[in-house]
């Protein structure tokens, strides 16, 4: 089922570029500035119907004939560069209207803004960095990137996040953006609609990072960080069948670089000790008799405390509905039990990673101070060894030789780095010209839209007119076929005449046996009847010819 979508990068990338350094060290600062590193990507929509049509909604996964996989938290950070730890981003059905929401002509009744108006405002900033800019700016990032509706509006209660612009950077935006977009994916699959909503991109770059079958090349000697900056954009590709796909073919779970284990965001995901798609919760449908419950189980950390269940409920069933409840309750068990036992097992690989972390940084800390006792002891042995000021000449010489060949290769090394940002540079420059063509595309692009609705319109017309000669045809060969009845009772009529000269030329010829002057006559008559049938077989068979040829042209 094909959609339709408000999700727009170019025209998020086209408001990018326009960007200062300082403008673009504001958005940095408030925790979006990978977004700013995304390149231009053309959404693969045949794909992504394909990936969207096996969302379930029971399980917020993709559901594949060899497994189910979902989108974590480690993939959104991963993928967008987005903070996936924090507060949370809830908007309120019962937030009151601020004084910030009213000045982008929000109301009680309509706590919308239009996208367009933001890309007015942003124009109309210009070159300024002040904090109307970046709230400006996050607000088109919001409806064009991360959170586009189908009405292309933002929600105007996103204000209150980013009012205090020192504390932007303290939200979950990843796990936000990550939940509204399984919001967009289950709507989709229950409602069957065609409009799509929620970061595209996202689940574009998902589907190379999973899946291996179907994915472009990697982009060479470019930034892996995010992700989404190191694939290439193609327009032809291959179309995966998720019918086809082995387990082989899948990647089920992302494992971060030593690179990108430096970045704040990614270490933070590893020191935690879950990575799911809502933090601290798995949704897992239960069936009980006819009615469907979906029950919210936590995953309790070590440092909470624990959870009381209220036991103030009485249920009186009868013994078969109590022996289904207990059969219900027992599967439940069964399945709690395979929870707790693989939260269990991952708290047990996770203490064995930190334990395994300790020791090896007590085995450092031991080999450094192991180190340095050498390292003491070989000097003070030197200092003993080395009396004489010639062997001390030496050993400076020697460490004079080797400082000599740490600054050459310290030289080589400024010289290779040099080397590569001159490279990096022209790459910089290549990709503005690139940019710069691609807007030119667009505009081309306009233009022919702008073409082919002039072409559809006169199309238009001439179907219109075109409709008028088909009518007026279609009461042409009402009128022919009304004269070709005519005309076959007319023939049929010749024949019954033909039939009846016949029959008195036999008669005539049966009397005139004897009589051979009658006959001679008799023959001539005979002779002129036939010339005259058949120059009316041949006036009747050019009629006829006329005919087919007039049926023709009302075909056509």
């Amino acid at each position: 089922m094909a959609f339709t979508t408000k999700f727009s990068l170019p025209s998020f990338l086209n408001q990018v570029n326009k960007l200062t350094e300082s403008q673009r060290s504001s958005i940095k600062r408030a925790g979006f500035g990978y977004l700013l590193q995304i390149p231009q990507h053309v959404l693969r929509r045949s794909q992504l119907i394909e990936l969207m049509d096996t969302w379930s909604i029971e399980k917020q996964a993709f559901v594949f004939p060899v497994g189910e996989i979902s989108i974590t938290l480690l993939d959104v950070a991963l993928i967008l560069g987005l903070r996936v730890i924090g507060e949370p981003v809830v908007l309120k059905e019962d937030a009151p209207l601020t004084s910030l929401e009213k000045s982008f002509d929000a109301s009680v009744s309509n706590r919308y803004i239009s996208v367009e108006s933001l890309k007015d405002r942003l124009e109309s900033i210009g070159e300024k960095d002040d904090e109307s800019f970046v709230r400006v700016f996050l607000l088109y990032c919001f409806g064009t990137l991360l959170f586009p509706s189908e009405n292309g509006k933002v929600d105007s209660r996103y204000l209150s996040f980013v009012q205090d612009l020192n504390n932007v950077s303290c939200f979950a935006w990843g796990t936000a953006v990550l939940q509204y977009l399984h919001d967009w994916l289950t709507k989709r699959k229950a409602e069957k609609i065609n409009k799509i909503g929620g970061c595209l991109i996202l689940l574009q770059i998902w589907y190379y990072e999973h899946i291996i079958t179907g994915r472009p090349k990697l982009l060479d000697g470019t930034s892996t960080f995010p992700r989404v900056c190191r694939w290439e954009s193609s327009r032809q590709y291959q179309i995966m069948k998720f019918e086809q796909v082995e387990h082989t073919q899948i990647v089920w779970k992302l494992q971060p670089t030593s690179l990108e284990m430096e970045i704040n965001i990614v270490r933070a995901i590893a020191q935690e000790s879950y990575l799911r798609t809502a933090p601290g919760t798995i949704e897992q449908p239960i069936e009980l008799g006819s009615e469907r419950v979906t029950r919210m189980v936590r995953v309790q950390r070590e440092e909470e405390e624990p959870i009381l269940q209220d036991q103030s409920t009485i249920f009186v069933l009868s013994d078969d509905e109590e022996s289904k409840v207990i059969d219900n309750l027992r599967g439940e068990v069964t399945e709690l039990k395979g929870i707790i036992e693989e939260e269990r097992k991952e708290k047990k690989v996770m203490k064995k990673l930190q334990d395994d972390n300790e020791e090896l940084w007590k085995r450092r800390v031991c080999d450094e101070e192991e180190l340095k006792k050498l390292v003491q002891y070989e000097n003070e042995e030197l200092m003993k060894n080395i009396q004489d000021e010639e062997e001390l000449k030496k050993i400076a010489q020697r460490k004079i030789e080797e400082l000599t060949k740490r600054f050459q290769d310290e030289e080589e090394l400024s010289k290779r780095v040099q080397f590569q940002y001159e490279e990096l540079m022209k790459r910089v420059h290549n990709e503005e010209e690139l940019r710069k063509i691609a807007q030119h595309d667009i505009e081309e692009l306009k233009k022919r839209v702008h073409d082919v609705e002039d072409l559809r319109k006169i199309v238009q017309y001439e179907n219109e007119d075109l409709r008028k000669k088909i009518q007026e045809e279609e009461q042409l060969r009402t009128k022919a076929q009304c004269e070709n009845e005519e005309l076959r009772k007319r023939v049929q009529n010749e024949q019954e005449v033909r039939k009846r000269l016949e029959n008195e030329i036999e008669e005539f010829r049966t009397r005139l046996d004897d009589e051979e002057k009658l006959r001679k006559e008799v023959q001539n008559e005979n002779e002129k009847l036939r010339e005259k049938s058949l120059l009316d077989d041949e006036c009747i068979l050019g009629f006829e010819t006329e005919m087919a040829e007039l049926a023709k042209v009302v075909d056509h």
